[in-house]
């Protein structure tokens, strides 16, 4: 188990990406705070883990909100005794040409994706700092590397996640805390569904054409997995990954190679 009895916050762990990652923890020997919009979603992923036989938390979070990350990392603490591990994979996307997206969904994806990133990354590191010891996972994207039509307002948002990753990488290097990001390319979650559904017509598109578009065009054919995602998160959280920080790790089947 390459994460026996750490600790670890995991947010967007109601479903999708950061339930797979919040499993692959538990899995891998870890207790983890669950953390969601959804507090039921949240709580039965906490479930989940008990099943597994490790400690678990469900937190109701605004991830944009500040006062909301400051208590759920002081709450982490309260539960575990420390705080080794942050996976922060909470995100939304709205699809719209630039010139159509209402300015509000604008201001709301990059405060959910952006702004809680720095949240994270200011009050994580906060209590990692005095321990010398700290793993650091955001989730940005392919959409982070290479622009996309209609989806605008989400690849500047995620490249701001991972450039973010990369200056914390370097500020906390010397406390012995490790930050990367993960860039998946289209996993099977709802989010995904929703995007494809809402940009296909955007592009004169049924759904069904497109998601076999986006698929033909992934080198291995076809969606990854929450739980493939999670098994990455896995390693770049645990000593395996000691001498790895600063990096954004691709997850796409090939789609992206930068």
């Amino acid at each position: 188990m390459r994460l026996l009895d750490k600790s670890a916050l995991v947010t967007g762990a109601a479903r999708g990406i950061g339930k797979g990652i919040a499993l692959q923890f538990a899995q891998n020997g870890c207790d983890v705070a669950v953390a969601d919009i959804d507090e039921a979603g949240a709580q039965k992923t906490a479930d989940e883990i008990r099943a597994l036989g490790r400690k678990a938390s469900a937190h109701r979070v605004d991830v944009a909100n500040e006062d909301d990350i400051r208590r759920l990392v002081d709450d982490t603490v309260a539960a575990f005794g420390r705080l080794d591990i942050v996976a922060h994979a909470a995100g939304i996307l709205r699809s719209s040409a630039v010139v159509d997206q209402d300015v509000a969904d604008w201001d709301r994806v990059v405060a959910v994706n952006l702004r809680s990133s720095f949240l994270i990354g200011k009050y994580a590191g906060k209590v990692m700092i005095p321990r010398k010891y700290g793993r650091m996972v955001f989730i940005d994207s392919c959409a982070s590397k290479t622009g996309e039509a209609f989806n605008a307002v989400y690849c500047a948002s995620k490249a701001g996640v991972r450039l973010l990753a990369h200056s914390l990488s370097l500020e906390l290097a010397e406390h012995n805390i490790t930050v990367n990001s993960i860039a998946p390319g289209t996993i099977d979650t709802e989010m995904i569904q929703t995007c494809l559904r809402d940009r296909a017509p955007l592009y004169g598109l049924s759904f069904e054409d497109y998601l076999h578009q986006f698929n033909e065009s992934t080198p291995l054919k076809r969606m990854g997995t929450p739980e493939e995602v999670g098994k990455l998160a896995v390693f770049l959280a645990s000593d395996d990954a000691a001498f790895i920080t600063g990096t954004s790790v691709n997850i796409s089947g090939g789609r992206e190679s930068h």
